[in-house]
């Protein structure tokens, strides 16, 4: 585990775990089911092919997600899933869409002049 501050930081490694701008997206498909890569492509309008490959890259190289390969088909099938790991971040991914929600409705409420 690399360190940015000389210490280990384990809201760093999570954080870390996370960035990538379409990382959180992804594991929230794989949340519901698991996906094909060309699956996840379709519900990520603006994401290239080589941007997706790279982010599911980084999640399996964290051991967050999987990678499927089933040579049985034509074209070989690949699909990802959440790995035991992946799925222990779930509750607080929920948690942090939650918290955003929030932030967001009080920026809001806070530019129209309103309170929660």
């Amino acid at each position: 585990m690399q360190t940015r501050h000389g210490e280990n930081c384990p809201l760093d490694a999570t954080v870390t775990i996370l960035s990538g701008k379409w990382k959180s997206i992804i594991l929230c498909r794989l949340t519901k089911q698991d996906q094909r890569f060309t699956e996840l492509l379709r519900t990520l309008p603006g994401c290239t092919r080589r941007m997706l490959a790279l982010q599911l890259s980084q999640l399996i190289t964290d051991q967050i997600i999987a990678k499927d390969v089933d040579t049985t088909f034509v074209p070989t099938k690949t699909s990802y899933h959440l790995t035991d790991l992946g799925r222990s971040l779930v509750p607080i991914i929920q948690s942090m869409d939650a918290w955003g929600r929030q932030y967001i409705t009080t920026l809001d409420n806070a530019e129209h002049g309103t309170s929660i």
